[in-house]
């Protein structure tokens, strides 16, 4: 589990960035640190990740404390047994009614609030085109969202009878470290040179990553 990404994190990924060197045909270790760096600070932003590491407060549901400007889970106690369990022969046929008590409950609050600075720096970035369906399915990991749009603009820069299969590869590839299937596996399933297969794959998964470099780029130039 990573932790909270603060303002000098930020600072340091933008660092990074300034002083990336491209290399292996796109990518470099200062690249990944960065896209990393804005994955972590989009799905803190959008309510998800660690952020979301509880304080416990022992507070009726209902003060001010804890209802006023922040969301937060309401753990209610069993209360008293209203109706017993009906048992035959010692099977439980009907469980036993219990109330729940609100009394002197806990309430589990986020750490951090919702990160609107973060929200906001998606309407400055201007990330069109495929660049902000990438960076949010990297970052969130939503498939049924944000997949439709990336396959979309992958299969529009790439001519071939095996384009699909070879987008859904490098995605899994980017997104998983590996493919659900082996590169050669897919090519004998495909019958077509596994060479070809590999720089085709390849070809494409330095496509997706450069389109994430320049969304998290211009995330961060975003952010100030």
């Amino acid at each position: 589990m990573h932790p909270p990404l603060t303002r000098p994190a930020l600072l340091a990924a933008q660092v990074h960035l300034r002083r990336s060197v491209m290399a292996d045909g796109g990518r470099s270790e200062n690249d990944e640190l960065v896209i990393e760096a804005v994955a972590r600070r989009i799905v803190a932003a959008f309510g998800q990740g660690n952020h979301w590491q509880p304080d416990w407060h022992r507070a009726s549901p209902w003060s001010d404390n804890v209802t006023q400007d922040r969301a937060g889970l309401m753990i209610l106690r069993r209360g008293r047994t209203e109706e017993k369990a009906v048992r035959d022969n010692g099977k439980i046929l009907i469980p036993a009614h219990r109330t729940w008590s609100s009394r002197h409950v806990q309430v589990a609050l986020p750490r951090r609030g919702q990160d609107f600075g973060a929200l906001a720096a998606f309407a400055f970035a201007k990330l069109d085109g495929p660049l902000e369906a990438m960076l949010m399915l990297y970052a969130t990991g939503d498939v049924p969202r944000y997949w439709p749009a990336v396959e979309r603009y992958a299969l529009a820069c790439v001519r071939s009878p095996f384009a699909s299969e070879a987008v859904t590869d490098a995605v899994q590839r980017i997104l998983c470290g590996r493919a659900a299937i082996s590169m050669d596996d897919r090519a004998r399933q495909l019958g077509v040179r596994a060479t070809g297969y590999r720089r085709l794959t390849r070809r494409i998964e330095r496509l997706m990553r450069e389109w994430l470099r320049r969304a998290a780029g211009q995330y961060l130039a975003a952010m100030g």
